[in-house]
């Protein structure tokens, strides 16, 4: 079974994106997230242009204009997207185990 299958808590797919600024911080660089794949209650899945190393420590940052926030965590599985196309700009698909969930997920949960 692939990596990507093993949560076994509920995942939420977004019913639209966030309007705000979401990125993956690992040390001094900062990705930009333009896709959420989904959410639960320990983590968050999203597609990344570029690959991201297993237990690499992160945070993810979620900013619009009234709200700014930072959730660490570390990530928990990287695989090469099966499903994208030559064009697409998002190769990878990241999990992020994250070590306190809650305030984001509260945050996504209402997208």
């Amino acid at each position: 079974m692939p990596k990507i299958n093993q949560r076994k808590l509920d995942r939420y797919p977004l019913e639209r994106q966030p309007n705000a600024r979401v990125a993956l911080r690992a040390d001094t660089v900062r990705y930009r997230i333009d896709q959420i794949r989904d959410i639960s209650d320990s983590g968050i899945s999203f597609y990344l242009e570029h690959p991201v190393a297993e237990s690499v420590s992160v945070a993810i940052e979620y900013a619009d204009p009234k709200l700014k926030i930072e959730v660490y965590g570390r990530v928990a599985w990287c695989l090469q997207r099966q499903d994208a196309g030559p064009d697409a700009a998002a190769s990878f698909v990241i999990g992020v185990e994250l070590l306190s969930p809650m305030m984001l997920f509260a945050v996504l949960q209402k997208h």
